[in-house]
C-alpha cells in the first residue's frame, strides 16, 4: 500500500467503530449474557454472517511484556487442540524461546470500548504451520465475549492504564473476584526503536485463538487483518525500566516478575477482523495485501449495530407484554362469565 491507500485503511476502520453503537451493545448484553451459553454462541455465529467487518483499534501506547516458559508440558495442556508449543522471539535476529506474553492496552472496537489486558501463550498449529497467538486469560473494564464465558466483561477495579506527564507507565489491574493482580510501572523516558520479527507480530496475527482459562469446545480462530508495516517495529524498553509490583497471572509456567522484553507502540494500531472470512484464508503477504485491497474497495455491507440486538428485546419485551394483556383479559373475561 502506498500512503494514500494506508490513509484510506485507517479511515474506513475507524467508520467501523461507532460510540453510539458500542453504548447500545455495551448496555444490552448483559440481557445476552442470561441466555445459555450454545444459545449465546449461535446469536454470535448468525451476527458473523450478517456483519462481515469488525473494526479494531488499539490506542497509543499499547504495552507488551514477554517471558520465557519454564514448564512447557503444562503450557502445552493450555493450549487447544491443534497447536503446539513453539518457540519465538519479539524482536529480529533475537534468540527465540517458549514464550508467554502480557499486553495491555486501551482499544476502540466495533463492539466495545475499554482497557484491556491479556495474557498469551505463542503457539504454533499444526495444520498450517504458522505461529499463532492463544489467548489464555485476559481482564477488562468493559464489556466483552469469549467463546468459553460468552457475553460477560467487567471483570476488574481498578483498571489503571495511564501515561504520566513525566514519562511513567501506571498499570494497575485487579481482578477482586478471582483475587488477581497486574500492577508495575515502567519508565518511558530511555527507549529505541528495534525490528520486531515477522514471524510473530506479522503472520502470528492470522491465527488468533482461545487456551488456558478461557479454552473452550466453542472456541474458533480468528484473523486479523492490518497493515504489516504496522507492525515492523517498536520501541524497545530496558528491563530496568520495568517495575513489576504483582502479577497473578500464567504463573504456573513462567517466572511472572522476570520479563525477557519489554516493548511499546507509541502509535495507534488499525486491525479489522472478518467474521465471514474462510478458517485459515490469510497465510501470507500475498493473501493480507488481497484482504485489505477487498476491504477498501468493497461497499454497503452491514455493519455492527445496537439496533441488532435492540430489536429482538423489544420484540421479546412485546410479546410478553401482549401475553400479559391477553391473561388479564381471559381472567375478566372468566370473572363476568
Amino acid at each position: 500500500m502506498d500512503k494514500e491507500e494506508k490513509r484510506n485503511f485507517i479511515k474506513k476502520t475507524e467508520s467501523l467503530v461507532k460510540p453510539q453503537d458500542v453504548t447500545a451493545i455495551s448496555f444490552l448484553s448483559s440481557f445476552s449474557a442470561s441466555l445459555p451459553k450454545k444459545t449465546q454462541h449461535k446469536f454470535t455465529e448468525s451476527g458473523k454472517k450478517k456483519v462481515p467487518y469488525m473494526g479494531f483499534i488499539v490506542d497509543p501506547y499499547s504495552f507488551f511484556l514477554s517471558f520465557k516458559i519454564t514448564d512447557t508440558s503444562t503450557a502445552q495442556d493450555m493450549l487447544p487442540e491443534g497447536y503446539e508449543l513453539a518457540e519465538a522471539s519479539i524482536f529480529k535476529s533475537d534468540e527465540k524461546y517458549p514464550m508467554a506474553i502480557a499486553s495491555v492496552f486501551t482499544a476502540r472496537t466495533s463492539g466495545f470500548i475499554g482497557t484491556r489486558v491479556e495474557f498469551y501463550i505463542i503457539a504454533r498449529n499444526k495444520e498450517t504451520g504458522m505461529l499463532s497467538w492463544v489467548i489464555c486469560d485476559y481482564e477488562t473494564n468493559t464489556n466483552s465475549y469469549d467463546p468459553k464465558n460468552g457475553f460477560c466483561g467487567y471483570t476488574c477495579d481498578p483498571a489503571l492504564f495511564a501515561i504520566t506527564y513525566y514519562g511513567e507507565l501506571m498499570v494497575d489491574i485487579r481482578n477482586p473476584t478471582k483475587n488477581k493482580e497486574f500492577i508495575l510501572s515502567v519508565d518511558l523516558t530511555k527507549q529505541d526503536s528495534r525490528q520486531l520479527d515477522e514471524s510473530l507480530w506479522i503472520e502470528g496475527n492470522f491465527i488468533v485463538d482461545y487456551g488456558g482459562e478461557i479454552k473452550s469446545e466453542f472456541s474458533e480462530p480468528f484473523t486479523l487483518i492490518f497493515d504489516s508495516d504496522m507492525v515492523k517495529e517498536a520501541a524497545n524498553i530496558p528491563l530496568e525500566q520495568v517495575s513489576i509490583k504483582a502479577n497473578s497471572y500464567l504463573a504456573n509456567i513462567i517466572d511472572p516478575f522476570k520479563p525477557v522484553n519489554a516493548l511499546i507502540f507509541p502509535h495507534s494500531q488499525h486491525f479489522i477482523i472478518r467474521q465471514d472470512l474462510q478458517k485459515y484464508g490469510v497465510k501470507n503477504q500475498q493473501d493480507l495485501d488481497s484482504e485489505i485491497k477487498t476491504f477498501l474497495t468493497r461497499t454497503g455491507f452491514k455493519g455492527m449495530s445496537g439496533d441488532d440486538i435492540k430489536k429482538p428485546i423489544y420484540r421479546m419485551i412485546l410479546i410478553s407484554y401482549l401475553g400479559l394483556i391477553s391473561t388479564i383479559v381471559f381472567l375478566l373475561i372468566l370473572l363476568f362469565l
